[in-house]
């Protein structure tokens, strides 16, 4: 585990970016607005949240009626961790060429696991602000983006987990960019951190 003030990369496990990258091929005439997407998948509409163009999920349900989790290549992902995975929360992120999603702190989920599949080097950086005021969950700090805390530069060899709950964005996406994401909402980082440390993790 490499640790850091607000992610960790979890060098412990390494997955097969190009595996996931065929797989995603498979899916491309399946991508669909966040917001559409909640509509249908989402039992706890009060967690929904409206997102604007750009931000998409690949809805593999469209092509077979199967969700992520249901195929070999992203359940063997999930499998590795102890914590509980609710299913739902197993995601296929696409943002758009142009997207730029601004500085902000989650709805619910408090932990995000990430696994870059495309492009090649990972693509757009995530970035933490730096926020001297009190924030809470599903906040918008548009005022703080040029006040970086630090970048992320995501790993193509192992994935990486951040806190959604401190504000956080992306950079401009200059080129499609596709991850699988987990998100955590009953597990904190904090938590994840602790549980790594102590193995019980994996």
């Amino acid at each position: 585990m490499k640790l850091f003030d607000k992610h960790v990369i979890f060098d412990e496990i390494t997955y097969d970016r190009e595996e996931l990258e065929a797989f995603v091929n498979r899916f491309k005439d399946c991508v669909v607005n966040y917001s559409k997407w909640q509509e249908t998948n989402l039992e706890d509409t009060e967690s929904a949240w409206v997102v604007p163009k750009g931000y998409n999920i690949v809805d593999t349900r469209l092509l077979e009626g199967k969700a992520p989790y249901e195929y070999p290549e992203i359940k063997k992902l999930v499998d590795l961790f102890k914590i509980p995975i609710q299913e739902n929360h197993v995601l296929i992120s696409h943002y758009d060429v142009g997207f730029k999603l601004r500085p902000h702190t989650d709805h619910g989920s408090k932990v995000s696991i990430m696994f870059p599949i495309h492009p090649e080097d990972a693509g757009a950086e995530l970035v933490f602000h730096d926020v001297d005021v009190d924030y809470g969950p599903a906040t918008a700090f548009d005022q703080y983006l040029d006040k970086v805390d630090y970048k992320v530069k995501y790993s193509t060899k192992h994935p990486t987990a951040f806190t959604t709950q401190v504000p956080h964005s992306v950079e401009r996406v200059t080129e499609e960019r596709i991850y699988l994401k987990f998100m955590l909402f009953d597990t904190t980082f904090e938590e994840l951190k602790d549980l790594c440390k102590q193995g019980r993790l994996f």
